[in-house]
């Protein structure tokens, strides 16, 4: 089979696949990842009509969702969404839902490989935090043992691998400048206990930084399997945590010329992991758009910029870019970014058509509580038996 190419001088050559039947050819690119034929759609115009058609009829499948965090006027709950393919605007449907019961969690900490990190506070015990760990596809919640105080200010993150998981909490605000240390509790699956401990800051100096604030570390952290380690946005910099050698290190982040100040924009920025070897993405919104770029271990590389503001002609999209719109999940099979547009909205922007949709939306009426969506984090839809980290301790 020969597939047309054009040239620069408007020529056509024939780019030779073998003597290969249509329906073979169509099997060979639905095998290509999204990102690859993204690119290859670059090529000619034969290949963009045949890749589109392609994807049009063979739409992509992921395991990939989200969670969202919502709290009622009364009570809290988690639901699920579980994201398909978008490749085209009128796609009859974009995920499907599934809520948890109503939970006495106040909050929803973090996501982790298909698990989730609860907290809340035990009163019973004067003031200390109960973290649990929630396996939703198999509706399991196991609580972990009494942590730490709720005066001692914390963030707090979930790991887990195949064999265990551990729950990192580092107190901000138990920094020695003397001896580059940082208080932390450490909680690990096999030994079923907390484990208080100081850990070392690499490039502490950051820390005394002009404009940073040790109290500015919201967002959902980043676990990079691959590398071993787990990365934070704290303030200005980025925090990573070094799970084999028990080490943070701090790297400044990349400053943006068209932001004017740097003022209540820490929610805004998110980071995720993308396919290409554990490389750690940073996504940073401003007015017009959002800049991502990519961090390779010791330094950031800007790769592009999505300037929302041209591609924002969706009717059912009314919003203004900049601070009310925030990267909260990137998929890497559908290689889309999802935005929590304030306050009750989420959209996708698809790297492949560069569009923007709408995908989900709370519409509040007189009749019904008031709710805030509280977090949003990307949440994988697998099967993890917690039963066989449950050391004794029974079901919540």
């Amino acid at each position: 089979m020969a597939i047309a190419m054009e040239t620069e001088q408007g020529e056509e050559e024939m780019i030779e696949l073998g003597n290969l039947s249509n329906h073979i050819v169509e099997s060979i690119f639905t095998k290509i990842p999204l990102k690859s034929l993204i690119q290859l759609k670059t090529v000619s115009k034969t290949w963009r009509n045949s890749i589109t058609n392609i994807r049009h009829c063979y739409p992509l499948t992921t395991s990939t969702g989200l969670v969202l965090f919502l709290k009622h006027k009364t009570y809290q709950e988690s639901v699920f969404m579980k994201l398909h393919d978008q490749t085209q605007k009128n796609f009859p449907k974009f995920c499907t839902f599934h809520s948890s019961s109503t939970h006495k969690f106040p909050y929803l900490i973090d996501s982790c490989n298909g698990v989730l990190l609860y907290a809340s506070e035990n009163n019973s015990n004067n003031g200390f935090w109960t973290y649990s760990v929630s396996s939703p596809v198999l509706d399991q919640l196991i609580s972990l043992p009494i942590s730490h105080h709720i005066s001692r200010p914390t963030c707090s993150s979930l790991v887990f691998e195949s064999n265990l998981f551990q729950v990192i909490s580092f107190f901000w605000e138990e920094v020695d400048f003397d001896t580059h240390m940082m208080n932390c509790m450490i909680f690990e699956s096999n030994s079923w206990k907390w484990r208080e401990t100081q850990i070392q800051i690499l490039n502490s100096q950051f820390l005394q930084s002009d404009g940073f604030i040790r109290g500015q570390c919201f967002n959902s952290s980043v676990f990079s399997r691959e590398k071993r380690k787990l990365y934070w946005i704290w303030s200005l910099c980025l925090l990573v945590y070094d799970i084999d050698f028990e080490v943070f290190t701090l790297f400044s982040l990349p400053k943006n010329n068209s932001r004017r100040s740097r003022k209540d924009v820490y929610y805004s920025q998110f980071l995720y992991e993308s396919s290409e070897g554990g490389v750690i993405q940073f996504c940073d919104p401003v007015n017009s758009g959002v800049f991502i770029w990519s961090f390779r271990g010791s330094e950031f590389k800007f790769d592009h910029f999505v300037r929302l503001v041209n591609i924002n002609d969706d009717q059912d999209l009314r919003f203004k870019t900049g601070y009310s719109v925030r990267p909260c999940a990137f998929n890497n099979d559908l290689q889309v970014l999802y935005l929590h547009v304030l306050p009750h909205t989420i959209a996708a922007y698809s790297f492949e058509t560069q569009k923007l949709v709408q995908i989900w939306s709370y519409e509040e009426d007189e009749e019904e509580e008031m709710c805030w969506v509280f977090k949003i984090f990307p949440f994988l839809f697998s099967s993890v038996d917690l039963l066989a980290y449950n050391k004794g301790v029974g079901l919540s």
